[in-house]
């Protein structure tokens, strides 16, 4: 199909195939610096916290200020060439028709997203720790940041590399033709998503523990029995749901859906949303609803929808979890 036929009243009929690499204004880049920075920055990351380990284990005689040294240099690397490849990557597709997608990789995108998560996160071991385990006290700074590094880092990278270089240039507007409409479909069936997921949630949880798996919770339900109440809401049901959505479905899918085609737009959008996510128990559960998520999204055409959706399966969980934490309710944990 030639990649300036218009979309069709359905948007479904996409333009696809070999996007052109040159046009007016072309400045040459070479492909192979990203690579070369991303790669050989992370193996010298990952050596030199290997050899790190085996000098504070007594094994090797390295001081562990150079290994540490050697590691930031090596993430710094790494960074450098995640950022070459989507700069590139974004001035190799903006020739394309305004009905493709000519940002970066989403996979290179989600990359930069950790990064930028790491680094805002670096200088909170110890509340990150202390989340991990679930004991302890969280300091307020650590709280706030380890809570909303993620969702900052989704709004920056979809920014910077897909709405201010207008590589989406013929989405939908973001409320869509029908706000109102969009905020009840997503309310609704946020209520039937929840129950939804929470049970396949337990069947996961008892599949698990019937092979002898520990069902570990997620860092944010570990977060709910440590953090203040309204940095909890404010993270999780506000900030995560529009960050989220903006990136998995706003991004993600209308980039693999115009690339791809919707299949691989309903998949790949919750599979990386499902990743993120870090979890094994709730791996399937979040898969599926993105899927679901990625649905309510293309039938109302509109954010609005699949945030609100998002906010209340969100909602639920944290208000579940805070009557638990506070014993205001007598259900087991």
């Amino acid at each position: 199909m030639d990649s300036g036929e218009p979309l069709g009243p359905d948007r479904t009929q996409l333009p696809r195939g070999p996007h052109p690499t040159i046009g007016p204004g072309s400045v040459s880049m070479p492909r192979w610096p990203g690579p070369l920075l991303g790669i050989g920055g992370a193996l010298l990351a990952l050596g030199a916290l290997v050899a790190g380990a085996l000098a504070l284990d007594g094994r090797i005689d390295v001081e562990p200020a150079t290994t540490a040294w050697l590691a930031v240099v090596g993430a710094a690397a790494f960074a450098a060439g995640l950022v070459y490849s989507a700069v590139r990557q974004l001035r190799m597709r903006r020739f394309l028709a305004p009905e493709r997608y000519r940002g970066p990789s989403v996979l290179v995108l989600l990359a930069l997203v950790l990064v930028v998560a790491s680094v805002l996160t670096a200088p909170f071991g110890d509340d990150a720790a202390t989340l991990l385990l679930g004991t302890g006290e969280l300091s307020l700074a650590g709280s706030v940041v380890l809570l909303v590094a993620t969702q900052a880092a989704l709004l920056l990278v979809s920014w910077l590399f897909v709405f201010r270089p207008n590589a989406l240039a013929a989405l939908p507007a973001f409320p869509g033709p029908d706000a109102g409409r969009a905020l009840r479909l997503g309310l609704g069936w946020g209520v039937v998503a929840w129950f939804g997921a929470s049970l396949v949630s337990y069947g996961v949880v008892v599949l698990l523990e019937a092979i002898g798996v520990d069902a570990a919770p997620q860092a944010a339900e570990q977060a709910l029995g440590l953090v203040e109440p309204w940095l909890a809401v404010l993270a999780i049901v506000v900030l995560a749901p529009i960050a989220e959505e903006l990136f998995f479905r706003g991004v993600v899918f209308n980039a693999f859906k115009r690339e791809r085609g919707r299949r691989w737009a309903y998949i790949g959008s919750a599979a990386l949303f499902a990743v993120i996510h870090l979890s094994l128990v709730a791996l399937v559960p979040i898969f599926l609803l993105g899927l679901a998520l990625a649905w309510v999204y293309e039938r109302t055409g509109s954010l609005l929808a699949p945030i609100a959706m998002h906010a209340v399966v969100n909602g639920v969980s944290v208000a579940i979890a805070l009557l638990v934490r506070f014993e205001a309710v007598p259900i087991p944990v």
